[in-house]
């Protein structure tokens, strides 16, 4: 995995999502004052250090001006969060993910760069509401309001058809960003196909890792059960 990702804080969500990623198989620079945090990480990471993440050589020191995607996670500290938002989006860093404490502090930090604003409250509230309004979505990853990325394992009626054959887009409204191929090995990882071609046919045992809004997710979902309100008529 080529992405790199920046964690600035390591407490209960910071240490988290670095250990999440790690796990992954990304590459993660862990960042935090505190020694204590930063060593119950250290043998994880593929970087863990000690570091003021206020003061800007010592981050470039490190290599924090580097890395693809940066997650701020400084609770209880919004002048430190926003001098070091806006010193990772001065020295290029596009994709800022920042953890803030109310909604005011949401606001106010997208002024100074953030891309996206995590708010552990509002955004637990959001999740749990979508989840009984499509329980069938349980274990999509938001993207944003109404927008999300199911993998879901390939309806009967897609088997032995191209993706271009289904026109998902047309007839669901939703984007097949990637293609997950079961392995027969316990010991082999599933291989992944991000933005498969068009003539790529599709088999009983793929998974398809989709993209739209919750209510054309739920309805593709809908195939495998029965429930899906849209049905897809067979092309040749």
């Amino acid at each position: 995995m080529s992405h790199s990702f920046l964690v600035v804080g390591l407490g209960t969500f910071g240490s988290r999502v670095a250990k999440a990623l790690i796990e992954e198989g990304a590459y993660v620079l862990a960042v935090d004052r505190d020694e204590e945090r930063v060593n119950l990480i250290r043998d994880n990471a593929s970087k863990a250090v000690c570091c003021d993440a206020v003061n800007a050589e010592a981050m470039r020191a490190v290599g924090a001006f580097e890395v693809d995607t940066a997650i701020v996670a400084l609770r209880n500290h919004f002048d430190a969060t926003v001098l070091v938002t806006h010193a990772l989006r001065k020295h290029g860093i596009k994709h800022l993910l920042v953890q803030v404490d109310n909604e005011h502090e949401a606001e106010a930090i997208q002024t100074f760069g953030a891309i996206e604003v995590i708010f552990p409250p509002r955004d637990m509230a959001l999740r749990i509401a979508k989840r009984l309004i499509h329980p069938d979505l349980a274990e999509s990853v938001p993207l944003g309001h109404n927008v999300a990325i199911i993998d879901i394992p390939c309806p009967t009626s897609f088997i032995g058809r191209s993706i271009s054959n289904l026109e998902l887009r047309t007839i669901y409204g939703v984007n097949l960003i990637g293609i997950r191929h079961e392995t027969q090995s316990r010991h082999t990882k599933d291989n992944l196909s991000i933005n498969p071609a068009p003539d790529t046919q599709l088999r009983g045992e793929d998974s398809l890792i989709l993209l739209g809004t919750l209510e054309q997710l739920t309805k593709v979902k809908g195939l495998n059960n029965g429930r899906s309100d849209n049905k897809n008529p067979s092309r040749h």
